[in-house]
């Protein structure tokens, strides 16, 4: 990851400016009201002090996902966050002022100023071009899609047939296929996955009824997890009207992208019923024929918050519980655990024949080399008190919990840096010390070397910036949890990742896209061999 101030190329940014190239997020990309969210320039007078719009009052409503929001009117001001296309602000009835914006600079809710022009409008005809925002209720906060081909197109408006055939040489083939595909059943999603109002899963999934394209039985296909409500979808001419060229960029095989809906236009096909296709949250088009759903895994942590600790993780297939009878060790083979298992121990732990076994709560035992083990600690940091909230990252044992205080309450599996224990600023691994989150966002784009290169990462979910290049992400792409295989990040599940995000500070104000610890204080991050 790369420096971060404004208008620089970095690939760790809240969003994508409208229409901007996907496939060329590591590039950076820039709007004119819209730079990316960094450190402003020092300023000699505090912010004006003026009072928060009142929440059922007139509405900003933005146009550019990254649209910044600054303490002062000035884009020399600090950034206090950032906004995604579509969303819909309290403000101020007039502008605060002018200066370096001639549409003018509104107050929005909670507090700050964001200019009205091109990242963003008084004008509130124009809400109902823009795409959904996030579901900020889920763990994945939008449905996925993963490019099956190199060269995916993004569109910046609906193509016409003979714009897709020169686009798209292949397109016959796909479009011949394309009854095949949507007839694919799908498994359970990371969304089916029930929580409750804090984000702690309670649960297996369960695929309910109009959940990610579910039916009335509980099944899903590829083409019902695609097709969004008819209401899901505006129309798109607002956005089309603001660039010429046709394309924005493409996708390469197996990057992934938010949808915020779809639909089908029949008169973009000679197929019976019409090409489906895609809108991204920045308002770009894809064919759905060239996606594959990307479900996020359904594995999460756990709540240890009344179990509490010492948590074991089974770390392998094939394990079973043992039984210990004078001094022998015998298997259970009835007694298979899954791979991750969350095991609750009691604490105690015996050695037969120099083999190590560590007991459950359940007083069924099992061997210690089977597990990973997250111990219940006798020293804590000096800020550990009262009801302070810390992360605990162990990069040795791919785990990580949560404090509050000295009371765990989370417990979970990460991948973090593929190198481990090496030195951060010279190899793949994550920075070790003691930081505070400085950044927060819904959804923005990762760096690629996070996926050894081989595709892009946008829209990623729930990423927590404690360092610079160094983040808190969620993962919709893979399940590589509990194994070092990111380059920078401490990747985790959906489920986690969304746990983890409401919990810490700072707060995401609503209607918000990005925070920064301008907002208050970010959760501190211990992160440990």
């Amino acid at each position: 990851m790369q420096d971060d101030r404004p208008g620089s190329n970095r690939p760790m940014r809240l969003g994508l400016p409208l229409l901007c190239v996907l496939a060329l997020v590591p590039l950076g990309c820039k709007g004119g009201n819209a730079p990316a969210l960094a450190k402003g320039e020092p300023t000699e007078e505090p912010p004006p002090e003026v009072p928060s719009p009142p929440a059922d009052g007139p509405k900003l409503i933005v146009l550019q996902s990254g649209t910044v929001v600054y303490d002062r009117p000035s884009t020399k001001g600090r950034p206090l966050g950032e906004l995604g296309a579509g969303a819909a602000v309290a403000r101020s009835s007039e502008p605060f002022a002018r200066k370096e914006c001639p549409g003018g600079w509104y107050v929005v809710r909670p507090r700050g100023f964001v200019c009205a022009g091109e990242a963003a409008t008084t004008d509130p005809s124009l809400a109902v071009a823009l795409p959904p925002g996030p579901d900020l209720s889920r763990a994945l906060p939008y449905r996925y899609g993963r490019a099956r081909t190199e060269g995916v197109p993004l569109y910046t408006r609906l193509p016409m047939p003979a714009e897709q055939t020169t686009e798209e040489p292949d397109l016959k083939r796909y479009l011949n296929k394309r009854g095949s595909l949507d007839a694919e059943m799908l498994g359970a999603a990371a969304n089916d996955v029930p929580v409750d109002p804090r984000g702690v899963p309670q649960g297996p999934p369960v695929l309910m009824p109009g959940v990610d394209g579910a039916d009335a039985a509980g099944k899903r296909t590829v083409g019902s997890f695609f097709a969004f409500p008819a209401s899901a979808v505006a129309p798109l001419a607002p956005l089309a009207s603001r660039v010429a060229d046709l394309k924005s960029g493409v996708l390469r095989k197996g990057s992934g992208v938010a949808l915020a809906g779809s639909f089908v236009a029949s008169v973009a096909s000679n197929a019976g019923e019409g090409r489906r296709f895609g809108v991204t949250p920045s308002g770009q088009v894809v064919p759905i024929d060239r996606l594959k759903p990307a479900l996020g895994t359904t594995w999460h942590g756990l709540d240890v918050e009344k179990v509490g600790l010492p948590v074991a993780f089974v770390h392998k297939s094939g394990v079973t519980a043992w039984k210990l009878r004078k001094g022998e060790a015998e298997p259970d083979e009835d007694e298979e655990l899954e791979r991750r298992m969350a095991v609750p121990l009691s604490g105690k732990f015996r050695t037969v024949n120099g083999v190590r076994f560590e007991q459950s709560r359940e007083g069924y035992w099992l061997r210690a080399q089977d597990l990973v083990v997250i111990v219940r600690r006798t020293k804590f940091p000096d800020f550990a008190k009262g009801d302070q909230k810390w992360l605990d990252v162990s990069l040795a044992n791919q785990t990580l919990t949560a404090y509050e205080g000295q009371k765990p309450v989370y417990a979970t599996l990460i991948s973090s840096g593929r190198d481990v224990l090496k030195e951060a600023a010279e190899s793949a691994s994550t920075a070790r010390g003691t930081f505070r989150i400085r950044k927060k966002w819904v959804t923005t784009a990762l760096d690629s070397r996070e996926v050894h290169g081989d595709f892009e990462v946008a829209d990623a979910p729930w990423v927590m910036e404690f360092e610079p290049g160094y983040a808190l992400a969620g993962t919709y792409w893979g399940d590589g949890l509990g194994e070092a295989q990111t380059f920078h990040a401490v990747a985790l599940s959906p489920v986690d990742a969304r746990r983890l995000f409401h919990w810490s500070g700072p707060e995401l104000p609503e209607g918000w896209h990005g925070v920064t610890d301008a907002m208050g204080e970010g959760t501190m991050v211990v992160v440990r061999p």
